[in-house]
């Protein structure tokens, strides 16, 4: 398993922002509620940085991402206009006896849906700026679980 991170890595998750595809931004400027938009974009963000070998596109309508043609993250806007994150294996269904990957979660920001997916939701741009350590910390042991 992976080294959690340690707490002095708090301050840094967002200084180094990735480029976002034309596709994405343009998704993202189409979000009606600007505070919204600006959660997602950060959220984005914060995926891209989790692990570089990750590929966005958009997909249901929204940012997703895949590793090695393999979708592993999709994010989204709620109707409340929270911003949400689901670490997930595709639209189908785990095979029968699939067991969940070891997760360390330390935080308890997921909520799992099976053994193949879980959701996160994050307020605002604040929240997501607050938990970027933990979010990358959380993406990058899924992509590579």
């Amino acid at each position: 398993m992976m080294a959690a991170p340690v707490d002095d890595e708090k301050g840094d998750a967002m200084t180094d922002a990735a480029l976002l595809p034309e596709p994405i931004e343009r998704l993202i400027e189409a979000v009606p509620d600007p505070h919204a938009a600006a959660a997602l974009r950060a959220l984005c963000e914060v995926v891209v940085s989790a692990e570089p070998r990750l590929e966005a596109e958009i997909k249901w309508n929204a940012p997703s991402f895949t590793l090695e043609g393999r979708d592993v993250v999709t994010t989204g806007v709620n109707r409340d206009g929270s911003i949400r994150l689901v670490l997930h294996r595709g639209a189908a269904k785990a095979a029968p006896g699939a067991q969940r990957p070891e997760i360390d979660d330390p935080d308890a920001l997921l909520e799992w849906r099976g053994v193949d997916r879980a959701l996160m939701t994050l307020a605002d741009e604040r929240a997501v700026r607050e938990r970027a350590v933990a979010v990358q910390w959380l993406v990058r042991q899924w992509v590579l679980s």
